[in-house]
């Protein structure tokens, strides 16, 4: 399939933001997201309960595999839009795939693939192909992430003042 048909028209921000404070919600470390035609496919590692003495590390969490189609990844970002200005304070994988997203529109990207790794992102996407392979592959660590926020909230407080 062509490259140029095969990226869809998708806000990443708002639906990686919203997948990740689903993921929040379910307490899902180690997060392989892939995006598919009809929404993503993810696998993670769900923290058990508390570990008890002597108990082997792979009881310690749950293996999950989800599908989102794009239907629920709205109704996400919809329940999501209602907490705004409610004091919510995002959690890890909410803030960090926000980010995310936010790179990846900045990039044109699309068809995304998303391995995290505790300290940062292995990130995939399709851009327009200005070389022999379509891919781009970029590493985004903590430190990274956290000066993409600084530039995420410093851009907002421009559009606030512009608006008001």
């Amino acid at each position: 399939m062509p490259t140029e048909h095969a990226a869809p028209s998708r806000d990443y921000e708002e639906a990686l933001r919203s997948l990740g404070r689903l993921f929040d919600e379910q307490r899902l470390e180690d997060v392989l997201l892939v995006e598919r035609g009809s929404g993503f496919f993810v696998t993670g590692l769900r923290r058990a309960g508390a570990p008890g003495l002597g108990e082997e590390p792979r009881h310690r969490y749950d293996f999950v595999e989800s599908e989102y189609a794009d239907e629920e990844v709205v109704a996400a970002s919809m329940e999501g839009a209602k907490r705004r200005g409610t004091n919510h304070r995002a959690d890890r994988n909410e803030e960090g795939l926000r980010l995310i997203g936010r790179h990846v529109n900045e990039r044109g990207g699309s068809r995304l693939l998303a391995v995290d790794q505790g300290e940062g992102f292995i990130v995939r996407m399709l851009v327009e192909a200005e070389q022999d392979m379509p891919h781009h592959f970029d590493s985004v660590t903590s430190s990274q992430l956290e000066q993409m926020r600084e530039i995420a909230v410093g851009s907002r407080r421009d559009l606030s003042a512009r608006q008001g």
